[in-house]
């Protein structure tokens, strides 16, 4: 059966699933604060878009999820787990924690190597994003997740370096009781002896003017494939003082130790099929090592970091039309990274502040100002020794890297009538890289230099209300990324002078709305002209990417959501995402290009949930994911086959005078099907697939006081 046939099963599949939905479901209780019901976003605001406001008003595409899709009967290891509903986001689950999701919005982020770059995360206010424009999720806390917010779209506008969007990720909320503490036990088998396991510990409550929430969590896993295993452990807290009727201070406080992380590297595709729970002679380490391995031996792939940070936000209401907010955060980094042929050394000390003020006068066809300042700074002390399975030579690369971002902007709006209203934004970035060569000898001159980034992104939006259950919307805006330090680090050490940042035009038409209280949706259509795309490749004898500007590309694509309560107490999640991405003119050494699409984002994907909610504490879903195949190279010459995969979760809630129990169980690919959820591009060598687990479990209980 071809790639493209099982995905057109699997898709008949998931439509005869939802057509023939239970029909006998009874409305729960209640529903917990933190638990957002998609179909009753008439009256849900968000502040992801620099202001409190409707979902609904906003003049661009919003997703929300609560603190039932983020973390309700899931495992909150990866965000695939909850994201992978929003329509035009694509979360890849590399099951490779030295690397982390590749995660793309619109197609941007798509090509990223490790972590993400060209979406911007930012955990309870405080940036996971640094000045640079590369994120690491190491300090993503899923566990204690109450709400996730998502724009999709130019939001260079809103937040600068970001063409593809915003990924807003709040801790929940704190109880209203002194204390509340939670354990959250969970253990998973991916077969083959193979296990991990997962403990969760929160808690949290309100005392007077003061309220907090705190989470330890550990995470212990032999990995899906060989030489995968992975240790970490995680602090989070967030701590509110009311200090009068007017303002509050936040303080977050953040630490992730991961000692263990290793890489099995990627497949080729004859092997990803018969053996894909196996890793690359090279990631393995000695102990593991086969007679022959091979170029290059055993490497032993893999990473060992830690980070903190911590962040203070500061509000008060000057009166009751003005408010302003100031942010101040600091965070370390230490990275030890064996890539092949390599050893990489980093310490990082970055932070910066962020300034808001907000003008919203009440019963003013001015909508409302908000205006402010972004400050971040980033130092990085780098170092490189080549290495094979024969040990470590001699320091190649030793250097200081310091990115210093400032950004400017405003947003504001006019209501022309009660149903007509107008959004203009802009932000103006300037991005400084410095790099002082601290290796400087007769045969390595002296490579330090700076280089300076910057562009003015406006938007422009109109949002349209001509029936309650209506509002349209169109917007234009431009966008921009910088390369990341990685990214313009050349072969020989300091910065590569000919690559630019990445510069977008984006045009999107939606309508989204609020059907009674039992249907919310959402369709957008955008458009987007991308000059200088960033593009990477491997080096064939040292394996490291390096990157140069492609000369354009075009983005087309629709994206349609929905969520409806079709009777009490079962609700049915859908989503589709049209994805029609191309090089308008790309000519390299390696071929003309031009015409061809964009490897690593399907073109169509599709997705369909449908959740039962009962009474007495029963709950389950089943869902399903379709993805189309794709292709992994400039030359669209290999495919990533297409998959649809079944999820079910069961369980059922326990409650005593004192005691919430939650046991639940939950089956993954439960029909067993082999894939690739993650590719790397244009890989040398054929070696571009991340092969992902086939059937597999976990089992959790949750402990919790009433």
């Amino acid at each position: 059966m071809t790639a493209r046939r099982r995905f057109t099963t699997g898709t008949i599949s998931l439509l005869a699933l939802v057509l023939n939905a239970p029909a006998n479901a009874q409305q729960p209780d209640s529903v917990t604060p933190d638990s957002v019901p998609l179909y009753r976003l008439q009256g849900i605001t968000v502040t992801v878009s620099r202001s409190r406001e409707s979902v609904n008003r906003l003049p661009y595409a919003v997703g929300l999820l609560g603190a039932a899709e983020v973390q309700a009967l899931r495992a909150t290891i990866s965000l695939d787990e909850s994201l992978t509903e929003i329509p035009g986001v694509f979360v890849a689950n590399r099951y490779n924690l030295a690397l982390g999701d590749r995660i793309s919005i619109r197609g941007f982020g798509a090509r990223s190597q490790f972590g993400v770059r060209g979406v911007r995360i930012i955990q309870d206010g405080i940036p996971l994003t640094l000045a640079d424009g590369q994120s690491q999720l190491n300090n993503l806390d899923l566990a204690a997740a109450g709400r996730i917010e998502v724009i999709r779209g130019p939001a260079s506008a809103l937040y600068g370096n970001a063409s593809g969007g915003v990924i807003s990720v709040q801790t929940e909320s704190s109880p209203a009781v002194p204390i509340k503490p939670e354990l959250w036990a969970l253990g998973g088998d991916y077969g083959n002896g193979r296990y991990y396991q997962k403990y969760d510990l929160k808690a949290g409550g309100r005392a007077g003017d003061f309220d907090y929430l705190g989470h330890i969590g550990l995470f212990r896993s032999d990995g899906y494939r060989l030489h995968s295993a992975a240790k970490s452990s995680l602090i989070n807290a967030r701590l509110r003082w009311v200090l009068n009727e007017r303002s509050d201070l936040t303080a977050v406080i953040n630490y992730a130790n991961a000692p263990q992380a290793q890489s099995p590297s990627t497949l080729a595709d004859s092997i990803a099929r018969v053996r894909p729970d196996t890793a690359r002679d090279l990631a393995l380490s000695l102990e593991q090592c086969p007679p022959d391995p091979g170029f290059g031996g055993c490497q032993d792939l893999g990473e060992e970091s830690g980070q903190g940070q911590v962040g203070v936000t500061y509000r008060r209401r000057l009166s009751e039309a003005h408010l302003i907010s100031v942010m101040g955060y600091g965070l370390f980094r230490t990275l030890e990274n064996r890539i092949p042929f390599t050893l990489i050394e980093l310490d990082r000390w970055a932070g910066g502040a962020r300034v808001e003020y907000r003008f919203a006068p009440p019963g003013s066809r001015f909508s409302g100002l908000t205006a402010g300042l972004d400050l971040d700074q980033q130092s990085d002390g780098r170092v490189e020794r080549p290495r094979d399975d024969e040990g470590l030579g001699p320091v190649a690369l030793d250097q200081d890297e310091r990115v210093t971002g400032l950004g400017l902007f405003a947003l504001g709006g006019w209501l022309f009538t009660p149903t007509l209203e107008l959004s203009i934004s802009a932000r103006y970035d300037r991005v400084r890289f410095e790099v002082d060569d601290r290796l400087v000898t007769a045969e390595d001159p002296d490579d330090s230099g700076s280089r300076t980034m910057d562009q003015l992104s406006p938007m422009v939006g109109l949002r349209w209300t001509p029936a309650p259950w209506l509002n349209a919307y169109a917007n234009v805006g431009r966008s921009f990324q910088t390369p990341t330090t990685t990214e313009l680090t050349d072969s020989l050490g300091g910065f590569n002078e000919t690559l630019q940042p990445e510069r977008a035009t984006n045009y999107e038409l939606g309508f989204k709305g609020t059907v009674g209280d039992r249907l919310s949706y959402s369709l957008a259509v955008f458009h987007a002209d991308i000059e200088d795309l960033i593009i990477g490749s491997e080096s064939p004898i040292t394996e490291r990417v390096f990157f140069r500007n492609a000369a354009s590309s075009v983005h087309n694509g629709v994206e349609a959501g929905f969520t409806a309560l079709l009777i009490s107490g079962l609700t049915l999640t859908g989503s589709y995402t049209y994805s029609d991405f191309t090089f308008e003119d790309f000519r390299s050494a390696a071929g003309d290009f031009s015409g061809n699409r964009l490897p690593g984002i399907p073109i169509h994907r599709l997705y369909g949930r449908v959740n039962y909610l009962k009474s007495s504490g029963f709950t389950s879903y089943i869902q399903a994911t379709g993805v189309d195949s794709y292709f992994v190279d400039n030359a669209n010459l290999e495919e990533n086959d297409g998959y649809v995969v079944f999820d079910v979760r069961f369980g059922y809630a326990v409650r005593t005078a004192r005691l919430q129990i939650l046991p639940i169980l939950g089956l993954n690919n439960l029909f067993d099907v082999r894939y690739s959820s993650s590719v790397v591009i244009n890989a040398v060598g054929g070696r571009y697939y991340e092969p992902a687990p086939g059937r597999n479990f976990y089992l959790g209980l949750r402990v919790s006081s009433r």
